[in-house]
């Protein structure tokens, strides 16, 4: 898979320009970002308290947006960036509520996975019951009815 774009000139400006709050950085690099891909990366990092670990008060995570290979002007560009702070606030959002210590929207961090959906932890009543409202039982793994998730 290959893309081309023009070297983005007014993006790279943007960023030199941009602030947003204490303790977030911006850069674009050209990096390996893992799984085999590569390329011109936002790289959004943001120090502060550590969601899993509170005590971690001085804690830095980076976060990898990839830039998109297109001929943008300067007001797309703009909101791009907007879009991908977003992200990441949505990303924070998600790891710091709990609701009696548990975490209802976890972001999956695991490999493969887009940690910027919001994965919404359905429960097995949710799946055992119809657009109409009716409960089903689910298969078990051998089989037979009464199963759960």
């Amino acid at each position: 898979m290959k893309q081309v774009a023009p070297d983005p000139t007014i993006l790279i400006n943007l960023v030199a320009k941009l602030s947003y709050k204490a303790g977030w950085e911006f850069y674009l690099q050209d990096i390996d970002r893992g799984q085999g891909s590569e390329g011109l990366t936002l790289i959004i990092k943001v120090t502060g308290t550590n969601s899993y670990h509170p005590e971690q008060k001085d804690f830095s995570v980076l976060h990898y947006m990839i830039v998109p290979a297109a001929a943008f002007d300067e007001r797309s560009w703009v909101r791009w960036l907007l879009d991908q702070i977003l992200q990441v606030e949505q990303h924070e959002a998600c790891e710091f509520l709990m609701i009696d210590g548990h975490r209802p929207f976890a972001p999956n961090h695991g490999p493969g996975r887009n940690p910027y959906t919001i994965m919404d932890q359905g429960l097995k009543e949710d799946a055992q019951t119809t657009f109409r409202g009716k409960h089903f039982d689910l298969p078990t793994d051998d089989g037979t009815s009464g199963g759960g998730i």
